[in-house]
């Protein structure tokens, strides 16, 4: 995927990599995440919304990812 400066996804490589990692819908128990984002990172995930995902799971694999590349070890 493309830096964070709001860059919308264009449909390339690193989007397919993201949507084949992504399942559609997925229903998991989630607790509530309060946040709130630039602009440019809501229009990317509109994106992704119009593909078929859900926020929450779109939100929940960029997380994990993010906290695996940190080395931060997965709760049991």
């Amino acid at each position: 995927m493309s830096d964070s400066t709001g860059d919308a996804i264009d449909g390339g490589a690193a989007a397919a990599e993201v949507s084949s990692a992504l399942p559609l819908r997925k229903r998991q128990q989630k607790v509530p995440l309060n946040t709130y984002v630039r602009p440019g990172t809501q229009q990317r995930i509109e994106v992704m919304k119009d593909r078929g995902y859900a926020v929450t799971d779109i939100v929940d694999a960029a997380l994990n990812e993010f906290l695996d590349r940190a080395g931060i070890p997965q709760s049991e």
